[in-house]
């Protein structure tokens, strides 16, 4: 596909506005629907990419909801109970602040079916050339709406406030949702017992989880510290969150349990006993839970091409599968919904449990994990395989994997090394890098790595 990657479409903040992705967007999507749900993260870039969606979306006749800030799972949550058409989470997610993306969710806050999405993405593309024309998409803008005409930001909503309000803007198909995050966190703490008196500690990233996560653990009896809490779009993941957990895991105390989220709230990676525990670790911990209660009827779980072979066999000892799909929770929530199960996820902490909803959430997989300690007595150690990860920058992630200097490459480190263990190569989808992963099936893994890294050249 042009545009989406394996999480929606992200690139450069200031190269998605120059190119017009965001118009481009709304357009596509204002000719399938009738109502749409926007929301944004923190980024300083959100709210111009906002408008321009917005004018995007003027252009047919959808009727345009706009959320404010939030996190995605909320926006996702909001859109199933207005059911919403699609909804739109303008984020980057996990990368720095100078990156944006769109993430587009279809029917009552659903991920699209890849289908849907790659239909979606030839509509961009055919509009793009269509509108080649800078002048000319300036034009289509000048002649519907004036920019500042077409967002207005949303309260803060407290614990006091009321049910979800709809309010109209100057723009009547503009209106603005109010209590989207009341409505969103009274809803997550119905799902789960109290918690009182267990200690934690949140990394919230600077990003959309500030403020809201700790009000919410708070609720539910845990004792909380919060680190980067406030919503700064500048420092968004910069040196911290799920993306730079190591500097979280010194300051975990050995009586607490810490959580790290990302940016947009859809992710989160733990700190137990010292030690992270990332998404395949939360998968044997919840897969256990699930056990107990009778949820793993299908004796499933879905992970990824990156998932450790070792949750695999801790699976196996409890008579239930894993089922790899490639990297993207897209394709876990297709195999999920394809095989009948209910659980799934990524190394990354992007957990998608479905009887709890539609999308991966990071406060809902934190406080699943607060249940399983609290129902079983302690979270199931986890021993990963070693694994090399290789960021090879490139242009063109694609191309350079056909490319003969990389098929050399590759071709001395398998016949070197593949009796170690496996091998997985994949352009990523959020970042000019063509990635490469070796998982060592040796705990004597520093030699081994040490020669990968000179072979592929990475210093």
């Amino acid at each position: 596909m042009y545009y989406f990657g394996t999480d929606g479409i992200r690139n450069n903040a200031e190269k998605l506005l120059q190119q017009r992705v965001p118009f481009l967007l709304g357009k596509a999507l204002s000719k399938n629907a009738y109502k749409i749900i926007i929301a944004r993260d923190v980024r300083e870039s959100s709210l111009d990419i906002e408008k321009q969606l917005c004018l995007g979306l003027l252009e047919g006749e959808a009727k345009i909801y706009l959320a404010g800030v939030l996190p995605t799972p909320a926006l996702a949550y909001t859109a199933q109970v207005e059911d919403a058409d699609f909804a739109v989470m303008i984020t980057a997610s996990h990368n720095p602040p100078e990156f944006n993306g769109l993430k587009v969710f279809g029917k009552s806050g659903k991920k699209l079916p890849l289908d849907v999405e790659e239909k979606l993405d030839k509509a961009l593309f055919d509009l793009a050339q269509e509108f080649s024309s800078l002048t000319e998409i300036g034009a289509q803008k000048d002649a519907t709406i004036g920019m500042d005409d077409v967002s207005a930001d949303v309260l803060t909503v407290d614990e006091t406030a009321g049910p979800l309000k709809i309010t109209p803007t100057k723009e009547h198909r503009i209106r603005v949702i109010e209590g989207a995050e009341f409505l969103y966190a009274t809803h997550v703490k119905k799902m789960f017992p109290r918690f009182d008196g267990t200690k934690v500690r949140l990394d919230c990233a600077y990003g959309c989880f500030a403020e809201l996560a700790k009000r919410i653990f708070e609720s539910l009896g845990a004792i909380v510290t919060a680190e980067h809490d406030s919503k700064d779009g500048s420092r968004v993941n910069v040196e911290c969150g799920s993306t730079h957990i190591d500097k979280f895991v010194a300051r975990v105390g050995k009586d607490e349990i810490g959580f790290a989220f990302d940016g947009d709230g859809d992710r989160v990676l733990a700190v137990v006993d010292g030690k992270v525990y990332d998404g395949d670790a939360i998968l044997l911990a919840i897969s256990t839970l699930y056990r107990i209660q009778g949820k793993l009827k299908k004796k499933m779980v879905v992970g990824t091409e990156l998932t450790n072979s070792r949750l695999q066999r801790e699976l196996a000892f409890g008579n239930t599968a894993l089922l790899r799909v490639p990297v993207g929770d897209k394709y876990i929530l297709d195999a999920l919904k394809a095989e009948n199960c209910v659980l799934g996820g990524e190394k990354s902490g992007h957990i998608i449990m479905l009887d709890k909803g539609n999308t991966g959430d990071g406060v809902v997989t934190a406080l699943t994990l607060l249940e399983v300690k609290k129902t079983i007595g302690s979270l199931p150690t986890f021993t990963p395989y070693p694994m090399l990860n290789l960021n090879l920058p490139t242009s063109n992630p694609t191309e350079y994997a056909k490319s003969d200097e990389f098929k050399t490459k590759l071709s001395a480190a398998t016949t070197l090394f593949s009796k170690y263990g496996r091998f997985v190569v994949r352009p990523s989808g959020t970042e000019p890098l063509l990635r490469v992963t070796f998982e060592c099936f040796s705990f004597d893994e520093q030699p081994i790595f040490a020669k990968l890294q000179k072979l592929f050249e990475i210093k």
